[in-house]
């Protein structure tokens, strides 16, 4: 990766001041682009230290039920990778009502749409449109180097998991090829299941802390309240909500201005769990 990195830029100054944040996760046109568009706005409003913009994908194996519906409507209403591309330009760029955004924004996909357009321009077109990083659920650490070629030949961070079956040298050598943060996948399976932030998993938390060093390290799956963001953070960086927000979006109905209002509330109140 080479050149300035919003991502990279935001969180390594908010590690250096000691400061936590939200991430939240949203589908990109889960009940249409618009929405989708006044969701991250208001997100950005709301103050999240960056956010994770899903790319609708039709088998997404990594994804529980929440957001496998989500995926299936946004492929139903006809989200495609350009018109991802097309909603970051216009959080960029802003308009009359809106002032452009520098919120970080990182793609998460699966592998299958980026190879069909083929990796390098998958990621120049990302980067050319705003996204600042991408994560790739299923391409694991030693099949990542192609990946990580093509997104830093466009300026692009890449991320990468871990999880708490990850041994150390695997933690230490995930810490090293990731760029902007290292996530940390709390338990093993599909997201969206409520579980506990337990002595287990902080104990793998607090490995995942020291294998990171510098590197900001955020933590995903399950976390849906302002308790278990307080949780999240106790080793973590950033607490990563996906499911819930997404649920939570998706019941407030309404149109564009419903869903940036229902966003920028949750988000707010998940902040609450932060450290002041």
């Amino acid at each position: 990766m080479s050149g300035a990195n919003r991502l990279v830029e935001r969180l390594s100054a908010w590690k250096r001041e000691g400061r936590r944040g939200v991430a939240p996760f949203l589908t990109a046109g889960d009940g249409g682009l618009a929405r989708t568009l006044a969701a991250l706005r208001a997100i950005d409003g709301a103050g999240a230290a960056c956010c994770e913009l899903g790319l609708p994908f039709s088998d997404p194996i990594a994804d529980g039920p929440v957001l496998q519906a989500a995926a299936d409507r946004a492929l139903a209403a006809g989200t495609t990778f350009q018109g991802v591309c097309d909603v970051l330009r216009a959080l960029r760029s802003g308009d009359r009502e809106h002032a452009p955004s520098s919120m970080p924004v990182a793609i998460m996909s699966y592998v299958n749409p980026l190879l069909v357009r083929g990796l390098a321009t998958s990621a120049r077109e990302l980067a050319e449109a705003g996204a600042d990083a991408w994560l790739v659920a299923d391409v694991p650490l030693e099949e990542a180097d192609e990946l990580r070629a093509a997104a830093s030949g466009a300026g692009l961070a890449t991320v990468l998991f871990v999880s708490p079956t990850t041994d150390a040298r695997r933690l230490e050598r995930a810490a090293r090829a990731s760029q902007g943060f290292l996530y940390a996948i709390r338990r093993f399976g599909v997201t969206g299941t409520a579980t506990d932030l337990e002595a287990t998993t902080q104990d793998f938390l607090a490995r995942a802390r020291v294998a990171a060093g510098a590197l900001p390290l955020a933590v995903g799956f399950g976390i849906d309240s302002a308790a278990k963001v307080r949780a999240a953070v106790r080793h973590a960086d950033l607490a990563i909500v996906g499911s819930a927000l997404v649920e939570h979006v998706h019941r407030a109905g309404g149109d564009a201005r419903h869903a940036g209002d229902a966003a920028g509330r949750f988000v707010r109140s998940l902040q609450e769990g932060l450290p002041s």
